[in-house]
């Protein structure tokens, strides 16, 4: 009983995230994430006046510390600090999913399987619903964004399935994984029966060619496709990235607003992922990181029985052709089915009776302070979402703007700023009052400063240093916008 808490916060993470559209939405993360903070910091208040707390292996706490200030170091030093924090809380969360799960005992790790089983056959019976659905897809992706996605979900679930001899479960993800005709799904999934066969045996070297045959003909169909060819230039532009900032990189979740800097002029489809998770994060974390990441997951994996490996190890090679990783419930399945090949760590710290109540005082603070920071994040995005949707409905009105104010004052963001300077313009044109131009091109700079890789932003601010008589401004703000852009996209006319 006194490790249902801390399960119950794992569950979270690995089972309700991937319902939740796999935590996609900033909505989404930041209740998973809340609620799991909650109840891992009640969990380890009551270890804490217990007297005793389950510490985790000394190296694994090394290397996930290691990888929190990395991330973290990468997110603030980076250019676009409003997009990169909320992915490092992501990142948190999954390096926290794997201290947790090394401290669990035996049958609370049961628990925990059953729980995200839970959550497996919840994802399958929608799948199956979306493929014989006359109005459905018949590539189902079961909630998920899409169908690759949803497929490295599945090679997470299949090892659990079979270890805990569900076959139906297991049949029917693999009937899954076929609708999904996941190249880079496939062909993982047969490397790692592949690459553990010598430990397994002959069936498991029969199961990985046939799972690279389905591969190859799902691939050689795809030959010449569209996506198949602009995943080169997204890989180009991810390399190009982690060239220009090898250290630390441009901060997490930063490759969907740079790239377009680094990408080919010619690239025939856009994408906010490399579809290349190895890649993408050293353009993201810098090459240290990404390094320092894959020695401990070697670590973690190189002993541990086939069977608890074969799902981390086929996403990893999925990970090569495709973004499962890069979707916040997927990156904490995945933490979580790693972190289940060690055995239990078994470490305790004894607290004496005298630092108990403290303790506990200072979990519950830090919990609250990790807290606000995720709570005003969202809060600001509502306000945001808030702001858009009443100048769809009423059109350009001051209200928004006061919405938009309010989520500036909880958390600066471009976007706010951007669309603040949109309607700020708009309000100038109707009313006629010069006065609010100058407030636009505020708005603009402040956007500008935070995300400079986008176009469109320098594009409008020298659009209206002109229409305020300002043709120096206007030069500065091409010249400004040339040096992180190369080139400036058209003036954009529209306005709210």
């Amino acid at each position: 009983m006194k490790s249902n808490l801390l399960v119950f916060s794992l569950a979270l993470l690995a089972a309700a995230g991937p319902l939740l559209n796999g935590s996609w939405d900033l909505w989404a993360q930041s209740v998973v994430m809340l609620a799991g903070l909650a109840a891992g910091s009640l969990w380890l208040c009551g270890r804490l006046l217990a007297g005793s707390v389950p510490l985790p292996p000394s190296r694994l706490l090394a290397w996930t510390a290691c990888l929190a200030a990395g991330g973290g170091l990468s997110a603030y030093a980076g250019p676009l600090t409003a997009y990169s924090v909320p992915v490092w809380h992501v990142w948190l969360a999954a390096l926290g999913a794997m201290l947790a799960v090394s401290v669990l005992p035996e049958r609370a790790r049961g628990r925990l399987n059953q729980a995200i089983r839970i959550g497996a056959w919840l994802l399958v019976l929608w799948a199956i619903y979306q493929h014989f659905s006359p109005a459905g897809p018949q590539r189902p992706y079961a909630g998920l964004l899409n169908q690759n996605i949803f497929a490295g979900a599945i090679l997470l679930f299949l090892p659990l399935a079979a270890a805990s001899g569900d076959w139906l479960l297991g049949a029917a993800l693999i009937a899954c994984l076929y609708w999904t005709h996941s190249v880079g799904a496939w062909l993982g999934l047969a490397a790692a029966l592949l690459i553990l066969a010598p430990r397994r045996g002959v069936l498991w070297a029969l199961a990985g060619a046939g799972a690279g045959a389905v591969g190859c003909a799902l691939l050689f169909s795809k030959l010449g496709a569209a996506d198949f060819l602009d995943r080169w230039r997204w890989w180009q532009a991810a390399a190009h990235m982690s060239l220009a900032r090898p250290w630390l990189g441009f901060g997490p979740g930063s490759y969907a607003y740079v790239s377009p800097a680094y990408a080919a002029p010619a690239s025939g489809l856009g994408t906010l992922f490399a579809h290349q998770h190895l890649l993408e994060t050293a353009a993201e974390q810098g090459w240290p990181f990404l390094l320092v990441w894959l020695a401990g997951l070697a670590a973690i994996l190189r002993r541990a029985p086939a069977a608890k490996i074969a799902g981390p190890l086929a996403v990893l090679v999925l990970s090569l052709w495709d973004y499962s990783l890069s979707i916040p419930a997927v990156l904490w399945l995945f933490s979580c089915s790693a972190a289940l090949a060690l055995p239990t760590s078994g470490r305790l710290a004894k607290v004496g009776p005298r630092w108990r109540v403290p303790a506990c005082v200072a979990v519950l603070c830090l919990g609250a302070w990790a807290g606000t920071s995720l709570w005003q994040r969202w809060q600001a995005d509502r306000l945001r979402s808030r702001a858009e949707a009443m100048v769809r409905a009423s059109g350009p009105v001051p209200a928004a703007l006061d919405l938009l104010g309010r989520s500036i004052r909880l958390c600066d963001h471009p976007e706010a700023e951007r669309f603040a300077g949109l309607l700020e313009a708009a309000l100038a044109r109707q009313r006629v009052e010069p006065g609010r131009l100058l407030a636009a091109a505020v708005d603009l700079e402040r956007s500008a400063a935070q995300d400079p890789y986008r176009a469109s932003t320098w594009s409008l601010l020298e659009g209206l240093y002109r229409e305020l008589g300002r043709e120096d401004l206007a030069r500065f703000a091409r010249q400004r916008g040339a040096v992180h852009i190369g080139i400036i996209a058209p003036f954009e006319k529209s306005a709210p």
